[in-house]
C-alpha cells in the first residue's frame, strides 16, 4: 500500500518512524510550516519534516490545506491508497478525505468519543481522569467521529506529567498503528465501507461513553489559580507541563514539578496555630533549603520540588526562591 502520512509533533513523528520501520511505503509526508521557536525566534522544521527529510521521504508544508490547491494537486499525483493521520493539526476538508481509496484513517489519543478534539491529552490530566488511551479510527467530516478499528487502554498515574503521557501514548500509537495498516492491508474490500464492515469497526455512537470536546489549550490556560484546590492545581502543571506557570513580582515562574502536603499545619512556619485558617491562596508558608518553597492552595499547600524563573534554566525550588528573592508571606501569583 502506497501511504501518505499528515502530523506535526515529536509524537506525531515517533509513530512516522515507527510506520516506516515496519515496512510500511510512505511515499509522501503533509505537514505544518516551519515555525519561529526559542529564544531566538529562528525558523524551525517541525518534528515530522525533520523525520521525513531523515527517512529520505519527500515532505510537503501547507498553512491550510483547504485553501491550498497547488498541495491538494501534488497530493492526487501520488495515487496513495491511503492517509494516516497523527496530530497533523488541521482539518481535512471532504475533498481530501475522498481521495485515497482505502480512506484515511486517524490514530487518536483518547478513548473516543472522550475528548474529540485538539489536546486530548492535555485534558485527560486536567480532567484527572482515571484512565486514557489510543483509538485507530475512520476519518469522516465530524470532528474525531469516525468507526474506530482499534483501541488500547492505559491508566493515568498520579506520576503522569503531559510529557510522560505522550511518550507512552505514542508507542502505543504507533504499535496499534501498524496493526492496523496490516489489517487494512490484509482486506479484501476495495472500499471504506467494505473495509469498515470486514474489520469489524465499532460506530462511537454504539460506545457507552458521553462524548467531550478537548479545545485547543490557549495562553491563559497556563496561569496557574491559587485560589482552586491543591489536585486542580497539580493537575494543571502536569496537564501542561512544563509550561504551567504563576506571576512573582511581575515576572513569570514556571512550575515543572511540585507535590501535595496533606496537613497544612505542619508545614508553616507560623508560630500560632490560631492564624493557619488565615493563611490565603498564593501565600509562601515556607522557603528553605531543606524542603524548598510551599505555597497554599485554597484547601491544601503544595510543595514546588523545580521550577523555572522567566529568563533563567530549571533549577530546585530553593534556588528558584533566592532567584526570585521569594519571602515567607509574600503571595505568589502577582
Amino acid at each position: 500500500m502506497k501511504i501518505i502520512f499528515w502530523g506535526t509533533p515529536k509524537y506525531a513523528a515517533e509513530n512516522l518512524v515507527n510506520i516506516v520501520k515496519a515496512g510500511q511505503e510512505v511515499v509522501a509526508v503533509i505537514t505544518q510550516p516551519d515555525r519561529r521557536r526559542g529564544r531566538g525566534k529562528k525558523l524551525s522544521p517541525s518534528p515530522v519534516k525533520i523525520a521525513a527529510i531523515n527517512l529520505g521521504i519527500p515532505v510537503f508544508t501547507t498553512q491550510s490545506i483547504g485553501k491550498d490547491q497547488d498541495t491538494k494537486n501534488i497530493l492526487k499525483k501520488f495515487n496513495a491508497d491511503l492517509y494516516v493521520v497523527v496530530a497533523f493539526g488541521q482539518i481535512l476538508p471532504k475533498e481530501i478525505l475522498e481521495q485515497p481509496k482505502l480512506g484515511c484513517w486517524n490514530s487518536h489519543a483518547s478513548l473516543l468519543p472522550q475528548w474529540r478534539g485538539a489536546a486530548p491529552i492535555q485534558w485527560s490530566i486536567l480532567n484527572d481522569d482515571a484512565k486514557t488511551g489510543i483509538c485507530i479510527m475512520s476519518m469522516e467530516e465530524g470532528l474525531d467521529t469516525g468507526p474506530v478499528i482499534e483501541q488500547e487502554v492505559t491508566l493515568i498515574d498520579d506520576s503522569d506529567n503531559l510529557e510522560i503521557l505522550s511518550n507512552r501514548l505514542s508507542k502505543m500509537s504507533s504499535r496499534l498503528l501498524v496493526k492496523s495498516l496490516e489489517r487494512i492491508g490484509l482486506a479484501k474490500g476495495l472500499n471504506i465501507s467494505s473495509i469498515l464492515y470486514e474489520l469489524k469497526a465499532i460506530d462511537q455512537s454504539d460506545i457507552y461513553a458521553k462524548p467531550s470536546y478537548a479545545r485547543q489549550i490557549t495562553k491563559e490556560d497556563y496561569l496557574i489559580n491559587w485560589n482552586q484546590e491543591a489536585r486542580k492545581i497539580m493537575k494543571r502543571i502536569q496537564g501542561l507541563y512544563p509550561n504551567a506557570y504563576s506571576l512573582y513580582n511581575g515576572k513569570r515562574v514556571k512550575i515543572l514539578e511540585a507535590n501535595i502536603l496533606d496537613n497544612k499545619e505542619c508545614y508553616s512556619d507560623k508560630n500560632n496555630l490560631d492564624l493557619i485558617d488565615k493563611i490565603v491562596p498564593g501565600e509562601i508558608l515556607v522557603v528553605s533549603k531543606q524542603t524548598g518553597i510551599t505555597i497554599m492552595c485554597s484547601d491544601y499547600p503544595i510543595q514546588i520540588k523545580y521550577g523555572q524563573l522567566e529568563g533563567k534554566k530549571a533549577t530546585d525550588s530553593y534556588t528558584l526562591s533566592v532567584q526570585s528573592n521569594m519571602l515567607v508571606s509574600n503571595i505568589f501569583g502577582s
